[in-house]
Order: C-alpha cells, then sequence, then structure tokens
C-alpha cells in the first residue's frame, strides 16, 4: 500500500505564490490610496485657488448730469479694455463674456444710444452713438467691479499763458461730478516783477465801482475783486496796504498777508481793535474806521474814505496829527487829508470828545491781534479760510460767515499761496448753464488742485470778477459788471 503524506502549507513553492500576491494586492491598495491623496489635493488646490472664470457684465446703467452722461458696466470680475473709438462711435473692447445683448436708447444733444453684443467668445464690445464729437473717459473701479465711461457735453479745456515777468494766467473748463464748472486762475511766481495792491473799486476814494475802470485808473495790469463790503461802500475785511487802511474788521477772520520781508501767507483770527486815549487818562474804543457812524459810535477816518467824514452836526470830531489834536469841530463832515485822521463821536462818545481842545495830547493805537499782520505790506481780509497746512478747513462756523455766504454753490473769488511762494488769484463763474459755480468745499478742492497749501475765500457771487489787459476774463453772474469796493491788483513792481 501506497502511504500518503499530508500537504505541506509552508512548502517553498506555495510560499512563492503567496508572496507574489501579497506583493499586488499593496500595490493596488497603494496605487488606490495615492489616486484618493491626489484627487484630494486637486480638490484643495481648487478651494485655494480656484481656477478665474472670465469676467462677466451683469448689468449696464446710464446716467445724465449737466456737463456728461455716465454709462456703468457692472461686472463680477475684474476685466481690462481697449479703447477703439473714432470720431462719432465710442468703442469699447472689454474682456468680458456677454450672454446677452444689452441696448439703451438715449435722447440726447450728444449721445443717441448705447449698446453692449458680443465680440467672440472671450469679449464684449460696447458702442456709444454720438451725434457730434464728444470728449470721453474711462474708468475701471474695484469693489464692486465696474467699467466707467463718461461722455462730455462740454469739452474739457486746461490752457495756460505765460505773460512773462513770472506772471501767468489759466483758463479751466471741466466736469465737476457731473456739472460744468469755469475756472480762471493768475498765478504769480516768487521771483515775478510784479506785486499786489489793494485799490478802492471807486477810484480814490472808499465806495463803490466798475473793475474795469478802476483798473484803469490806477494803472493795474490784471485784477480781481477782494473784500466784502456794504451798499455805502463800507469795506467789510481788513484791508491795508502799508500804513494805508481802508476797511476793518472787528470779527476774527481769515485774511491774505503779505509780511514785512515780502512773504505771503493766509493767517486766522485777524480782528481789528482800536482805542483813542485823551487828556486825563480816559480810554475810548474805536468802534469802526472808514464807515458811516450811527447812533453812541466812535469811527475812525482816514483819506481812503472821503474828501469828508461824510457825518452831519450831531456829533463832535476831533483831528489828530502826531499824536496832538489839530482841529475840534460840532459841524460835521469834516475834512480828510493825508497826514491826519479824524475821530468822529455821536451820542455818548461825542460827550467824551467835548473835553477835548486844540493841542491836546490823543494817543490812536490800532492792531489786527498781529504783530506780523499790524507790520504787513499787505493785509486783505474775506473769509473764511479755505485751505489750511495744506489740508481743506473751511471755517465758516469759526467765522461767523452769513449762510449766503458759507452754504450752496456760487460765483467764488479767492486767493493761494504754494509752498514755493506762488501766489494764485482765482475766479469761479457760476449760477449758469456752463458753469454751476462751487461750494466753499468745493472752490477750496480746486485751489488745492493748482497747488495751493493755504487760502482764502474773497467775496463772491454778482461780484467775483478777473480782469486782465483791461478786458473782463469770466462771465459775472449779474451779466455785466457789479460794482465793487475793493480790488486787489497786480502791479509792475
Amino acid at each position: 500500500m501506497e502511504r500518503c503524506e499530508p500537504a505541506n502549507p509552508y512548502r517553498p513553492a506555495d510560499f512563492t505564490e503567496s508572496w507574489e500576491n501579497m506583493k499586488n494586492n499593496n500595490s493596488r491598495r497603494i496605487a488606490g490610496r495615492m489616486k484618493q491623496l491626489l484627487l484630494f489635493l486637486a480638490i484643495l488646490l481648487l478651494m485655494l485657488f480656484p481656477v478665474s472664470a472670465r469676467a462677466q457684465v451683469t448689468n449696464m446703467r446710464v446716467g445724465s448730469g449737466a456737463a456728461r452722461i455716465r454709462i456703468v458696466l457692472d461686472i463680477d470680475k475684474a476685466a481690462t479694455f481697449k479703447d477703439k473709438s473714432s470720431d462719432n462711435l465710442i468703442s469699447l473692447e472689454i474682456g468680458t463674456e456677454v450672454k446677452k445683448t444689452l441696448q439703451k436708447k438715449i435722447s440726447d444733444e450728444t449721445v443717441t444710444g448705447v449698446v453692449l453684443e458680443k465680440a467672440g467668445k472671450k469679449a464684449g464690445i460696447l458702442k456709444i452713438s454720438l451725434k457730434k464729437p464728444a470728449q470721453h473717459k474711462v474708468i475701471v473701479l474695484k469693489n464692486p467691479n465696474r467699467i466707467v465711461v463718461d461722455v462730455y457735453r462740454i469739452q474739457i479745456i486746461r490752457t495756460s499763458k505765460d505773460l512773462g515777468n513770472g506772471l501767468t494766467y489759466t483758463f479751466w473748463q471741466d466736469d465737476m461730478n457731473g456739472l460744468p464748472v469755469r475756472v480762471y486762475a493768475l498765478s504769480l511766481s516768487p521771483d515775478s516783477k510784479y506785486e499786489l495792491r489793494p485799490f478802492s473799486g471807486a477810484g480814490s476814494a472808499n465806495g463803490r465801482g466798475r473793475l474795469t475802470r478802476a483798473v484803469s485808473l490806477v494803472g493795474a495790469r490784471a485784477a480781481v475783486n477782494a473784500c466784502y463790503f456794504d451798499t455805502d461802500g463800507w469795506v467789510i475785511g481788513n484791508c491795508k496796504w502799508n500804513e494805508s487802511v481802508f476797511g476793518v474788521e472787528s470779527t476774527p477772520r481769515s485774511a491774505f498777508v503779505i509780511d514785512k520781508e515780502g512773504k505771503p501767507s493766509v493767517q486766522k483770527d485777524l480782528a481789528y481793535r482800536g482805542t483813542a486815549t485823551l487828556p486825563g487818562g480816559r480810554v475810548l474804543t474805536i468802534l469802526g474806521l472808514n464807515r458811516q457812524r450811527i447812533a453812541n459810535d466812535l469811527v475812525l477816518f482816514n483819506r481812503n474814505y472821503a474828501s469828508g467824514t461824510r457825518t452831519n452836526e450831531h456829533g463832535r470830531e476831533i483831528r489828530v496829527s502826531k499824536g496832538r489834536v489839530t482841529e475840534v469841530s460840532a459841524k460835521g463832515n469834516m475834512a480828510l487829508d493825508n497826514d491826519s485822521l479824524v475821530l468822529s463821536g455821536h451820542g455818548v462818545n461825542a460827550d467824551a470828545l467835548a473835553v477835548v481842545r486844540r493841542g491836546d495830547r490823543v494817543a490812536i493805537d490800532q492792531t489786527l491781534g498781529s504783530r506780523m499782520a499790524d507790520e504787513a505790506r499787505l493785509v486783505v481780509g474775506g473769509g473764511p479760510m479755505l485751505l489750511e497746512q495744506g489740508k481743506i478747513n473751511v471755517r465758516s462756523r469759526e467765522e461767523a460767515m452769513a449762510p449766503d455766504i458759507a452754504y450752496g454753490r456760487a460765483p467764488r473769488t479767492g486767493i493761494g499761496v504754494k509752498a514755493d511762494g506762488t501766489i494764485i488769484l482765482m475766479v469761479v463763474d457760476g449760477r449758469s448753464q456752463y458753469s454751476a459755480g462751487m461750494s466753499l468745499k468745493e472752490f477750496a478742492q480746486y485751489l488745492k488742485r493748482f497747488g495751493a497749501v493755504s487760502a482764502v475765500n474773497f467775496d463772491g457771487g454778482g461780484s467775483s470778477e478777473m480782469v486782465l489787459d483791461g478786458k473782463i476774463m469770466n462771465r459775472p453772474s449779474d451779466g455785466g459788471e457789479r460794482p465793487v469796493s475793493i480790488g486787489l491788483g497786480v502791479f509792475r513792481k
């Protein structure tokens, strides 16, 4: 009988076969896990760095203002554009997908229609049809993403002319947030052969007159209107040239100043204070200068006011020259000359002056509250301050400006100083279809755009005017020249 042996599970051949199977199974297992890992990494990368799809236009909007038409494309991602415009068609190729044509019909003197359509799979094209050639500007904005096209009804112009000897004239017609504005500026460089001096609009004495006539009388090459005024020519605002004072202001306000060294600046909180010390030491407060005398008033007059004080007999007046009283009178309308001052009192102040006799000593002291301003060559006040140390600082409330000055858009006149000492005289038209005027803040912004680091506002409205070489450069809102009290002239040194 043949003997049979039981199978041995550990025979070498069987062991080799099992080992190969195990290796193959492990390899498949590892490969499967690698595929899972790669898939996970791919998903993670997509989450961290998603594939950027091409931007799409989600909406098209059209708005209209006095100076421009604005077309806005809302897009879901940032996009680029290529401008392929011609005279009568604004055409922009935009790197966006356009799923459907967007179209707007416009009834306007400049733009007739707007359409956005496909330009292949990867681009769209925006077409703006024009009745006549027009300037345009394209702006790309973010957060949210937009492409903005401004089509101008007006022509944006900025031209400058060198007038020689450090004097430059600039005209700027601009779009101010959808509104048309016209700006006129004269710039005097620090080494200019010209200087600024104030003068009366009436000519030789306080009063009102047309700027073109006054410029011709005083011999200025150019001028703008300056200080505020009352109907009788009373100058409202501190104004002086060397020792010659035109008007003063007791309310603390800002003024343009050229100090005794010739350096220009804008100073705030200048306020007039005057006193008259009578024999015996009694001190009277001067309540005004070069203006109409009212009840219980004490007014100081000089030759800039008129040929006489224009007062009636219901008061008392004394003439002071070099600290001595040279004349007393109760008749009124005392004559004014270049060598003396006249104190004119009414009511209680007339009674105080009644004790003064010819030959008495009377000390008259005046200050603007600043030694620099007191000693300055030039002070021209207005208000409010617009720019301070390069920043917009409109001080309407601090300087107690009237609402018609402080609020709303209007024609404006002002002056600014650049960091290098260049002086900018600026006038802005307003109250018309070609120029909307400016608020004080907007006016400050334009002076800053010209490079001014400090600036102050002058009288505006119908008074705003610039004259150059005998010609009115702007369009006064009254339709013609309004008689003004004080001009600030550009004179040859």
